[in-house]
């Protein structure tokens, strides 16, 4: 059962939830809202102040789960494993570095979201398998980066990434990619990747 919460003046947070499962239908039932999801919740912010959980809980029941399927788009995405934190990870994860790339390029992964900075995305595994276990137990770094080059495959938390610009981060450092992920001039589809698109790493020629 989704657990709804007043979230300011004018936003509900909706949590024990799956996005996916509710996010286009949220979006229908409530127009005048905005509705932006999270790893494992969602906001929904009203345009005028008000206690709006009422209208939200009402909204739920009527709604049912949709399957959380990939949007059928596949996207290869080369990788230089050449991360500064690439040795440091393999030992968190007790594997060598070969180990390690093996299981990175052995999962699907599906966007999970896009947030944190125009065009992140955060990536988990399709599949509960031995890679996805594998390099589950690799957390985040104790102290983040102040900057990260754009670019940067990451590992952190059973989730993987790549940085589209610049930018501070918290993830172990494993690769880098020269595709780009956000592209500002491009007003209908800035993003290359979207919500359920699937991606599979490769080693780099």
């Amino acid at each position: 059962m989704a657990k709804v919460l007043r979230y300011g003046e004018q936003s509900i947070l909706i949590e024990e939830i799956d996005p996916n499962q509710y996010l286009k239908q949220l979006i229908k039932a409530l127009p005048e809202a905005k509705v932006r999801a999270g790893l494992e919740s969602l906001i929904v912010t009203f345009p005028e102040t008000g206690d709006h959980v009422a209208k939200v809980e009402s909204a739920l029941k009527d709604l049912q789960p949709e399957a959380d399927e990939a949007s059928g788009k596949l996207f290869i995405i080369p990788v230089e494993y050449n991360g500064e934190d690439l040795a440091v990870a393999a030992e968190l994860a007790d594997a060598g570095v070969e180990q390690l790339i093996s299981a990175h390029t052995a999962i699907t992964w599906k966007v999970k979201l896009i947030g944190f900075a125009p065009g992140f995305p955060y990536l988990v595994p399709t599949e509960d398998m031995e890679p996805a276990k594998l390099l589950g137990v690799i957390g985040r770094l104790a102290v983040p980066r102040r900057q990260v080059p754009a670019g940067s495959v990451g590992i952190a938390a059973g989730m993987s990434c790549i940085y589209p610009d610049v930018m501070p981060g918290g993830w172990h450092l494993i690769g880098t990619s020269s595709i780009a992920l956000f592209d500002a001039t491009n007003k209908d589809q800035p993003n290359l990747l979207s919500i359920g698109d699937l991606v599979r790493f490769e080693v780099a020629n």
